[in-house]
C-alpha cells in the first residue's frame, strides 16, 4: 500500500502548497492537518462518549483507549472530505457533514507530530453493532459517561491515548454548545 501524502501547513495553519509523505512529515516535524471527531449521545442530564480501543499496530498510542475518531487530512482533501473519509475508514460510519458540531482548531506542537487539529462533535444514536472496523485501527468501542472517562483516566492514565486535561476541555466545550 502506498504511503499517504499530507499537505504541509504553516504554524498559523496556512497551506504552503507543498505536500510530503506521512513518514517525512513526522520525521521532520512538519506542520500538517488532522481531524478528531468525538461521538456522543445524550443520556438524561449526562453525556456519554463513544470510546475505542486503538489497534496494536498504531504508530502512536497502540492498544490504548481513545475518546475521538479521526486522523490525517490527506493531501488535496478538504476538511469535509477528510472528516467523512476518516469516519468511514475507522468505523464504517457515513455522516452528514452538516450535522457536525464544533469545528474549532487546536494546535498540537509535539516534536515528532506537529498538528493543526480540527475538533468536531457528532451526536450518534445508532447501534454499536452496525459499526464496522474497516481499516484495522479500532479494536472495539463502548459508551462511557463523562465521569466514567475522567475516573478511568485518573486511576489508569497509561491506559489512555489522551490526557485528562484535554478530555475535560473537550467535554466542557461540548456541554457549552449543547
Amino acid at each position: 500500500m502506498a504511503e499517504e501524502f499530507l499537505d504541509i501547513v504553516s504554524e498559523n495553519n496556512e497551506l504552503t502548497g507543498e505536500s510530503a509523505p506521512r513518514s517525512k512529515v513526522h520525521a521532520e516535524g512538519l506542520w500538517h492537518r488532522t481531524v478528531h471527531v468525538y461521538l456522543f449521545r445524550k443520556n438524561n442530564d449526562d453525556i456519554d462518549f463513544l470510546i475505542h480501543l486503538r489497534s496494536p499496530l498504531k504508530e502512536h498510542n497502540p492498544n490504548k483507549l481513545a475518546t475521538s475518531f479521526g486522523g490525517h487530512i490527506k493531501a488535496g482533501e478538504t476538511l469535509e472530505q477528510g472528516t467523512k473519509a476518516e469516519l468511514q475508514e475507522e468505523i464504517g460510519l457515513e455522516i452528514d457533514y452538516e450535522k457536525l458540531l464544533g469545528g474549532y482548531w487546536r494546535k498540537r506542537d509535539n516534536p515528532d507530530n506537529r498538528e493543526q487539529n480540527v475538533i468536531y462533535y457528532l451526536e450518534f444514536n445508532g447501534a454499536l453493532e452496525d459499526l464496522q472496523f474497516n481499516d484495522g485501527e479500532v479494536q472495539e468501542v463502548k459508551w462511557m459517561s463523562v465521569e466514567e472517562v475522567k475516573n478511568s483516566m485518573r486511576k489508569n492514565p497509561k491506559a489512555w491515548a489522551g490526557k485528562i486535561d484535554g478530555f475535560i476541555e473537550k467535554s466542557d466545550y461540548l456541554k457549552e454548545i449543547l
